[in-house]
């Protein structure tokens, strides 16, 4: 994770009100997933013969 990423969690995990905790987790979860599959997508595609 990214230090902006983590400040803006922090940030929002503290302004927050009850259960709008777990949704914003949950958000920056999925997030870094599809990222990542995005990112791995991205290489597998290059890396196929042309």
């Amino acid at each position: 994770m990214s230090s902006n990423e983590i400040r803006r969690l922090f940030a929002h995990l503290v302004l927050t009100v009850g259960g709008r905790a777990d949704h914003i987790l949950h958000w920056s979860r999925f997030r870094r997933l599809r990222q990542e599959q995005a990112r791995a997508a991205h290489y597998r595609k290059r890396l196929e013969p042309p």
